[in-house]
């Protein structure tokens, strides 16, 4: 049987709590059912708006209000949240391949630059659902990788 080991337990704490804090501060203030215009609401686009582009026509809405950052963005925020929560099991069910997880990431930064450029030059439309995926992909490889940062397994006796 394998026995979970925590290690720099604060560290993961607080980083679970920032991408947590992260991933709803993006979602904008409709989550909170504000308008974007009301004082309230409108600090979440300002600290968005150095990490994306904020693009209206590329974005969800919650509450008929644009979320702070586009689909893409709020899929990695998410997924990276996700993984981030689901590390403790990740350790516990793969083996480390840290090699073959920097491949992956690699590949999920190739796919979504090529979806960005093929999109720029017309070659496809990108959608909401496929930013996001792909979004997505990205968030959660990241999290993968830095499970052995926090967690390792030993099988105990």
């Amino acid at each position: 049987m394998k026995r979970l080991q925590v290690h720099n337990k604060a560290l993961y704490l607080s980083v679970l709590a920032g991408s947590g804090f992260f991933f709803l501060a993006a979602l904008g203030p409709g989550i909170l059912d504000v308008r974007a215009s009301e004082s309230i609401g409108s600090w979440q686009y300002r600290v968005f708006e150095l990490l994306c582009h904020q693009d209206s026509a590329r974005s969800f809405n919650i509450s008929g209000v644009q979320m702070a950052v586009c689909s893409r963005c709020i899929s990695i925020y998410g997924f990276f949240f996700f993984g981030m929560m689901s590390m403790p099991v990740f350790a516990l069910v793969k083996p480390s391949l840290q090699k073959q997880e920097i491949k992956w990431l690699i590949a999920a930064i190739l796919l979504n630059l090529v979806d960005v450029i093929g999109n720029y030059f017309g070659i496809w439309s990108n959608t909401h659902i496929s930013r996001f995926l792909l979004g997505g992909a990205f968030g959660i490889i990241l999290a993968l990788i830095l499970t052995n940062e926090f967690f390792t397994t030993n099988k105990s006796e």
